[in-house]
């Protein structure tokens, strides 16, 4: 079972999760940000989510949010969502991704204010700010201090005074000054209103039991908790109040805040108990039936942070039954929230060395099949296969399999249990995808091709592009030839991102539109690492020369041969590509050709090396996502020119000559076509990366040139273009001593030049 112990940061925030009164302001990491392919989602499903809601999950990731996975269980259990619990989730998906938690207090303000002008002769009315701070020893936390709720009943009480007393009247007019006082108290200060016989004892009698009312309120959003509680307790008393139904559960609430506020754990737990004992007793009060939806709720509260173990089981026997949860949305936020502070935020980024229970001792399916699912023990391998094996329910064929490798004993039971399952189930996508796996990882490659291509044949279309995306991933790995490697390695994206804080958030249709440039073919990581890692120069040249690629892929292939050829000094390859390219790009043509008449090594390599720095969207590598979006002959604004010494291991964004960026990379598998060339490719790789990134190259290729060839014209420029690169290109520790050998060279020998005129600065990288 879950220890109390364990649950010690998440009972200190799981009520604040759960009502969003302590709420963690949007930051914005800094930019730039660049909207990229996204093909197979790892924070949620594909978009958009009502397909999910319904039932069509694609292949569950372990690392999306605990909500989708909640939702995952009861589709594989066969106990779809109804469209009210359907309805519910999509708000709380949509909330979370579009980060909609935080207030609209902007449109509560101003209606407030808009009722407020009704009444003639006020002063203008003062500034409203809802997130008080909460000052702690060396920190401070923003809470949403004054809710909706509180604006609307301001203004819902406003309106019916105005219909008793009129507009004009001094009792309205007073009752506006005090709730004034009231809404002062919602960013700082105390603010108490003063007691209507002191201040006006000819006031109208309901004037007077309103503002008793608005001094216990007053007290509680100044944190005076003790002091609200007693004052809510005596309006619950008081028969003539209009309040007396609302109080008890007011003086709960007030009861709750200085627990949930509490510094210390142990500190809160009396105020949260009382708070437990006063809901209870305002739920057995029939003559406060108009609180007991709100009691039941903040009860709920109570209960997460009084009793989280408890309240997790009870959430996860309600949640798995159709139409049992009173409030889906929120019996699945709170249920997730509690999952999520016991054991990480469910992603592969969580690194907080929280402990994880021990699979099948978490107290209820549900938790069990969560947690198991997202463990990559070897103990929830096994226990997924052990639940399986004594259940045989679809959820638990879905752990099991997703968790087995090709050398498991028991792994051909999985798949032929994953055979059986119907095309239209929602486990078919993932019962395909790890079939596939765990018949290539038990060296079945040929079972595998034929289960892949029929499945891609068949129901491609049912499946979500994520889906697709990886089922073609795999058989791109079983490609016996280029043409079959050309027809699986482009991927129609999931989506566009820019994700900037991690969320995946979808592009709107403007910025997808700019970046893409019409296009929705691209080549996934995977793919240009096949290109760039394993794939000898003329086999990149040919896949090329086909037409099966898109037009913007196959110009992406032929410049990367091209150039790599050139780079390798392979004329025949580099020839044959020219030849293409220029076709593509006839503003390269000159240049080609000046590449394609020379006849020495020296001078072909001055030829390429000088048409790349005019063009520094060239470079020896495929990209993958959308790439490099500035035309060729600009330079790109963040660094996105010529190469590094290492093609980038991922896409989004300028090259990196990062050395840990590239130490996380995966390894390349080649496709099996591919396995005979590796040591030709390999070779050529470690040919290239000898080069170093592309400015120190360009630097010393140019200076070469103009000792061997100073009367060329192109010298110069030569020169000034390999300094320029050193400002834009990919740099290193040894960019800023070539960068500076190439200025000298063109200040001492050309001086008098453009070239040399335009080139006031080198730099170190």
């Amino acid at each position: 079972m879950i220890s109390r112990n364990s649950f010690k940061a998440l009972l200190a925030l799981a009520l604040i999760i759960s009502v969003s009164f302590i709420l963690p302001q949007r930051t914005q990491a800094c930019g730039p940000f660049f909207t990229d392919a996204i093909f197979v989602y790892s924070k949620h499903p594909d978009l958009p989510f009502e397909n999910f809601a319904a039932g069509k999950l694609g292949v569950l990731q372990t690392s999306w949010a605990r909500s989708y996975l909640v939702v995952a269980y009861r589709n594989l259990a066969g106990n779809r969502l109804s469209e009210s619990e359907a309805k519910a989730i999509k708000s709380l998906w949509d909330d979370r991704l579009n980060n909609t938690f935080e207030s609209n207090d902007d449109q509560w303000i101003k209606k407030w204010n808009g009722a407020r002008k009704k009444v003639p002769g006020l002063t203008a009315p003062p500034e409203i700010k809802v997130y008080r701070n909460r000052e702690k020893p060396h920190e401070y936390e923003t809470y949403l201090n004054c809710q909706q709720d509180a604006f609307e009943n301001a203004e819902a009480t406003l309106n019916e005074r105005i219909k008793t007393f009129g507009a004009e009247s001094l009792g309205v007019k007073g009752w506006i000054g005090a709730q004034d006082l009231v809404f002062a108290n919602c960013s700082e200060g105390q603010h108490i209103p003063a007691d209507a016989a002191q201040e006006a004892p000819d006031l109208p009698p309901l004037i007077r039991l309103d503002r008793a009312y608005q001094i216990a309120a007053a007290n509680f959003y100044a944190t005076n908790f003790d002091e609200a509680r007693k004052q809510f307790d005596l309006i619950a008393q008081d028969k003539s109040s209009p309040w007396r139904d609302k109080a008890g559960y007011l003086a709960a609430r007030a009861m709750l805040r200085k627990g949930s506020l509490a510094d210390k754990e142990e500190d809160g737990r009396p105020a949260l108990a009382d708070a437990e004992a006063r809901l209870n007793g305002v739920l057995r009060d029939n003559s406060a039936k108009a609180s007991h939806h709100a009691a039941a709720r903040l009860l709920n509260l109570v209960r997460l942070r009084l009793h989280p173990e408890e309240k997790l089981h009870e959430l996860a026997h309600s949640l798995v039954k159709k139409d049992a949860s009173t409030d889906f949305k929120q019996d699945v936020w709170d249920y997730t929230a509690l999952l999520d502070k016991f054991l990480g935020d469910g992603s592969e980024s969580d690194d907080t060395a929280k402990p994880k229970p021990p699979a099948g001792l978490t107290g209820d399916e549900l938790s069990d099949w969560v947690v198991t699912l997202q463990d990559a023990s070897p103990a929830a391998a096994t226990h997924s296969l052990d639940q399986w094996e004594k259940s045989k329910a679809l959820p638990w064929l879905v752990a099991a399999i997703s968790k087995a490798s090709g050398r498991q004993p028991k792994a051909d039971a999985l798949l032929s249990a994953a055979a059986n399952i119907d095309h239209n189930s929602p486990a078919f996508p993932s019962l395909a995808y790890h079939s596939v796996r765990l018949l290539i990882e038990s060296n079945r490659g040929s079972e595998a091709r034929t289960m892949l291509d029929k499945i891609l044949g068949a129901d491609r279309q049912k499946m979500s592009p994520s889906a697709v995306n990886l089922l073609l991933a795999e058989r791109m790995t079983l490609a016996q030839n280029l043409g079959e490697f050309l027809q699986t390695a482009p991927r129609v994206p999931a989506g566009f991102s820019d994700d900037s804080d991690g969320r995946e958030i979808p592009e709107d249709d403007s910025a997808i539109k700019d970046t893409t440039k019409g296009f929705n073919v691209f080549f996934d990581q995977d793919a240009a690492n096949v290109f760039n890692k394993a794939m000898p120069v003329g086999i990149i040249k040919d896949a090329g020369r086909t037409r099966t690629l898109a037009p913007n892929l196959r110009r992406d292939v032929l410049q990367a041969a091209f150039v790599r050829a050139a780079l390798l000094d392979d004329s025949e390859t580099a020839n044959q590509a020219a030849l293409l390219l220029a076709e593509i790009y006839p503003e390269l043509r000159e240049f080609l050709s000046a590449y394609q008449k020379a006849t020495t090594p020296d001078a072909r390599r001055f030829a390429a090396a000088f048409l790349s720095l005019k063009f520094p969207g060239l470079r020896p590598y495929v990209s993958a996502g959308v790439g490099r979006t500035t035309d060729l002959k600009e330079i790109d604004s963040y660094r996105d020119n010529y190469w590094c010494a290492e093609p980038p291991v991922s896409p989004g964004g300028p090259l990196s000559d990062d050395q840990d960026a590239r130490a996380k990379s995966k390894p390349v598998i080649p496709p099996e076509f591919l396995k005979g060339s590796q040591p030709l490719a390999a070779k050529q790789s470690a040919s290239l990366q000898a080069l170093g990134t592309g400015p120190n190259y360009f630097c010393r290729i140019a200076i070469a040139w103009a000792e061997k060839n100073p009367a060329d014209p192109r010298a110069p420029e030569a020169l000034h273009l390999a300094v320029r690169s050193t400002r834009y290109g990919c740099t290193n520790a040894e960019t800023g001593r070539w960068s500076k050998a190439a200025y000298d060279l063109l200040h001492s020998r050309y001086p008098n030049t453009t070239w040399a005129k335009n080139t006031k600065y080198w730099f170190k990288g």
